[in-house]
């Protein structure tokens, strides 16, 4: 291959020579971070002599067990994350992350945990995440660590083993914290005092697991604007956040938690679980949400009442023979006014057509119907002349108003006859401004077709 010059082709690299080693340090910062782990930076050191010594001084470690490449033996890992803190000069860190999902074999003792979160609140003053895998081998011992007082940190995520309880330390603020995400188990009293007092910038909070003994939680907060909350145990959860605007909450039936909500900019609610007025009360909501996301059909009726209108109502529907046509009607009867109806709906093969058309009578003020569909195949039956689904009231439109619809989408697996039908039906409505209909078909890979 000839030179820039034409004179004749360029001499080859001599063998082993380093051609790496001229490139100034923030290059080879630049390179380092973007490989994504400790152990493909590791092999950097038989390309540059030069590597060994920039990494140290790199401001995001990044610790991954990783899916690609092969994992190593637990004790190597868990050396090599004690040999990069230890080996570290860098001042301050703008991320550390310590991912152990995706190996669920690696016994990670908390004594080992321990020193990793000393480091990080020395050190850290950007991101801090340390996920263990969610299902810690059986032989797994109670234990309990220590949540050092990150001062820097802006983020902290940490997915615990649930033997673990973390422990809050007497004292101390987390002065530039914003967002924290804690999966594991915590004294009530604590994760309050953690909250309420030592988080005065914390605009994100997500919190799930458990607490060590049923007890109250109270989330109070000026600077608040995200909640998500799935924390077993909890005997009354109180939320006072003037300025939340999305909240998450997840209700057992086993605990009957009491919770109060005052927040009167929330926008977004989704509520996951039980929803109980006797228990589960808004003292100062909104009654307009921009979306309302509701996983249980028993909960429709209940929870929708408490909203005059929502933009976007999210739900997830079965509609079953066990459960019945005549639930079905009773819980969706009453709805809030909405401009988009998003409905997951696991049928039966049958019925179709009748469901939706109940939706429309309840929501007739819609503009679009976005529509998942889940055959549940192998449940597949025909209906008895006695089916609800099959009566000519359950099919009339005369009394069925879609003046306001504009979009219709469907998603499902499998192609149906039902599915066709509901079209036909719809052909039929008076929907006068309807301007699209989407039917999507996600076919499922299969050895012989995928």
């Amino acid at each position: 291959m000839p030179n820039r010059s034409g004179s004749g082709p360029l001499p080859p690299p001599q063998m082993g020579e380093d051609l790496i080693s001229g490139l100034p340090d923030d290059v080879l910062r630049a390179v380092l971070v973007r490989l994504g782990s400790a152990r493909a930076a590791a092999r950097t050191s038989v390309l540059s002599r030069r590597w060994c010594r920039v990494w140290v001084y790199m401001a995001e470690i990044l610790l991954d067990i990783g899916v690609e490449a092969r994992p190593p033996a637990p004790a190597s890992f868990l050396d090599a994350v004690d040999g990069a803190l230890a080996g570290c000069l860098a001042p301050a860190l703008e991320r550390l992350s310590i991912d152990m999902f995706d190996d669920p074999v690696i016994p990670v003792p908390a004594g080992r945990v321990a020193p990793w979160l000393r480091f990080a609140a020395e050190r850290v003053s950007g991101e801090l995440c340390l996920v263990m895998h969610p299902h810690p081998p059986p032989d797994t011992e109670e234990a309990e660590l220590e949540l050092a007082v990150c001062a820097g940190a802006k983020t902290i995520r940490l997915s615990l083993y649930s033997q673990w309880r973390l422990r809050l330390q007497p004292a101390g603020l987390f002065k530039a914290l914003t967002a924290l995400a804690i999966s594991g188990k915590m004294e009530g009293s604590e994760l309050t005092t953690l909250v309420c007092t030592r988080c005065p910038r914390l605009r994100s909070l997500d919190l799930s697991g458990r607490l060590v003994a049923v007890a109250d939680v109270s989330i109070l907060s000026d600077s608040l604007r995200s909640l998500s909350y799935r924390v077993r145990n909890t005997q009354r959860l109180q939320v006072v956040a003037a300025r939340l605007e999305e909240l998450t909450l997840s209700a057992s039936t086993d605990d009957e938690a009491s919770i109060v909500i005052s927040a009167p900019k929330v926008g977004k609610l989704r509520w996951l679980g039980t929803y109980d007025p006797r228990y589960h009360r808004f003292s100062d909501v909104s009654r307009h949400l921009s979306l309302l996301v509701i996983d249980t059909l028993s909960l429709v009726a209940s929870l929708t009442r408490q909203f005059d209108e929502v933009d976007v109502l999210n739900l997830l529907l079965f509609v079953t023979v066990e459960v019945g046509y005549q639930s079905f009607l009773d819980a969706t009867k009453k709805m809030p006014k909405c401009k988009t109806l998003s409905v997951l709906l696991f049928w039966y093969h049958h019925g179709l057509a009748p469901v939706i058309l109940h939706l429309f009578r309840s929501c007739n003020s819609m503009r679009k119907l976005s529509l998942s569909l889940h055959n549940c195949g192998a449940l597949e039956h025909s209906c008895p002349s006695s089916c609800p689904f099959c009566t000519e009231d359950s099919r009339r439109i005369d009394n069925i108003d879609l003046s306001s619809l504009e979009e219709v989408e469907i998603s499902s697996s499998k192609i149906s006859y039902e599915e066709l039908e509901f079209v036909e039906v719809l052909s039929r409505c008076s929907a006068t401004i309807l301007k699209k209909l989407v039917i999507n078909y996600r076919a499922r890979a299969t050895p012989e077709a995928k």
